[in-house]
């Protein structure tokens, strides 16, 4: 089955599913936008099939310290029952390191050693389409998310003439998308956890994220969660390497419905 065939199915599945949103507070529109800040820890690691081909982001490119980013979201709710809700979420992550390499390290089939440097960028964007398999204390969402991320990483031998290029998914991934949402309104206090998982061979994407949200004011709400964020693919010149990226944190966050 293609990818055309498979993102209409779960767009036909996600359509059938959809309920009549209701709204945060009724006297309230239906928009609400949601700025935070993660505290980020970048992670991952670099495979092959060469004796020295396992490379560690902290321990050989001395990702070891945390970071904070900004996130943006955007959520669009409306009451027509076969309309998707969307929210949009984003993030971009720009980090650099340096450190020495104890012993050799196989990238991309060239052997770096000594000091490397080490430039990422990070940035994903969610477009969430989703509906309500349930409406009251406790709400079970579900829907489809289109999951943009761009991924480049440098990677540069110091002491020699070496250097890589590594870049992540390319194409707009189709991604099941599920959430529950539990309302505390006798202390003004909303539970919410969602995920969002895709994996086929060696490539997969994936997110999950839990948060309590506490409504300070009548359109206003503070947060505190928990965010992660990952994908896995392969090199395109390599179909044996395989990249394994995460970036993972605590939040705050405000959210203001308008």
């Amino acid at each position: 089955m293609n990818k055309f065939k498979i993102l209409a199915l779960s767009l036909l599945l996600t359509k059938s599913l959809f309920a009549t949103y209701v709204n945060d507070e009724d006297t309230l529109g239906n928009i609400a936008l949601k700025i935070g800040i993660l505290k980020s820890n970048i992670n991952g690691t670099i495979t092959n099939e060469d004796p020295n081909g396992d490379t560690d982001f902290k321990k050989d490119l001395g990702y070891n310290d945390s970071q904070n980013i900004n996130t943006f979201a955007l959520d669009l709710k409306n009451d027509i029952s076969w309309l998707p809700n969307i929210s949009i979420n984003y993030f971009r992550l720009n980090s650099s390191s340096t450190n020495t390499l104890v012993g050799t390290r196989n990238i991309d089939s060239q052997n770096f050693s000594g000091s490397v440097s080490s430039t990422i960028i990070y940035q994903e964007l969610d477009t969430i389409m989703y509906g309500f398999l349930y409406n009251g204390p406790f709400e079970f969402n579900f829907g489809l998310n289109l999951k943009k991320i761009d991924y480049t990483q440098d990677i540069v031998e110091n002491t020699g003439s070496k250097e890589v290029n590594i870049k992540g998914p390319s194409s707009l991934l189709a991604v099941p998308y599920g959430a529950i949402k539990v309302n505390l309104d006798f202390i003004d206090t909303v539970l919410m956890a969602s995920t969002s998982i895709l994996s086929f061979g060696d490539n997969e994407a994936k997110d999950y994220e839990y948060s309590i949200n506490y409504r300070v004011m009548r359109n206003i709400y503070l947060s505190y969660g928990y965010k992660y964020n990952s994908f896995k693919t392969t090199n395109s010149n390599n179909d044996k390497e395989i990249y394994d990226v995460n970036i993972k944190g605590n939040y705050i966050s405000c959210k203001i419905l308008f």
